[in-house]
């Protein structure tokens, strides 16, 4: 605490016998002090990102959906670079990339601030599937939460948004969370029902269910490509096979 003195070069407590306090400069000198740190740890995650961005792209989403539709274009569009993705919570993934901790993001509605763009992406629609034996085996059109809410569903952990999604609108059902390299495994010798989307069906095309569309408005999320301005030069390949909707990927 002497040495803190010294380099300030004023007392900053206030000393009395088995008692010592910050007097009102070291309460300033505390502020300010959080400001250091924080400016530390953002040099440092600054440093990273500059050292790193040479040889990898870094990319957030809200949700597996947008990785799985795009991996394989952002892999031929950036085929020296590392793709590095996690899913994050939205207003987390808004503010590191403006902090340039993300090269863009995929978010689930556009984002209003004066130094992004926000690009529409596609729209995800949640299907439940379940075995032939169930018995909403023979509805043809879809069902709604409503009619499902009370079952058990195996789930892949960490689905971003679409985990706030279900679990608001099954409110009496249980989850079974499952590591996604398993869970493929587990549903297929599994009578519970799970989860899939329009992205993903193909991927669960080999298992023997029946797929129902999840029909309520809430089981549909549009995601928006969001990137900064200042980078759009450098993103213009993808943004124009994104927004190319005859694009083989989409």
């Amino acid at each position: 605490m002497q040495k803190v003195e010294e380099y300030v070069g004023v007392p900053i407590f206030n000393r009395a016998k088995n008692k010592l306090s910050l007097n009102d400069a070291g309460k300033e000198v505390v502020k300010y002090a959080n400001f250091v740190t924080e400016a530390e740890r953002t040099m440092k995650e600054r440093a990273v990102y500059v050292y790193n961005s040479s040889s990898n792209l870094y990319v957030g989403s809200v949700a597996p959906g947008p990785m799985i539709k795009y991996g394989n274009l952002l892999f031929l569009t950036f085929p020296h670079k590392q793709i590095i993705s996690k899913i994050e919570p939205q207003e987390d993934l808004i503010n590191k990339l403006l902090n340039g901790n993300y090269d863009f993001i995929f978010t689930y509605s556009k984002v209003d601030n004066n130094l992004l763009v926000s690009q529409l992406a596609f729209q995800e629609n949640l299907y439940v599937t379940v075995p032939r034996t169930c018995f909403l085996a023979g509805v043809t059109n879809g069902v709604h939460f409503s009619e499902i809410d009370g079952q058990s569903f195996l789930v892949s952990n960490n689905l971003g948004i679409w985990d706030n999604i279900v679990s608001k609108n099954l409110p009496k059902s249980k989850f079974f969370p499952q590591d996604m390299e398993n869970l493929y495994d587990i549903v297929n010798a599994s009578t519970i029902p799970n989860f899939s989307t329009n992205i993903t069906l193909p991927l669960k095309a080999e298992l023997d269910r029946i797929s129902l569309p999840i029909l309520d408005d809430e089981a549909k999320v549009t995601f928006y490509l969001v990137y900064r301005k200042q980078d759009k030069r450098n993103l213009n390949s993808l943004l124009k096979l994104i927004m190319n909707k005859s694009c083989k990927y989409d």
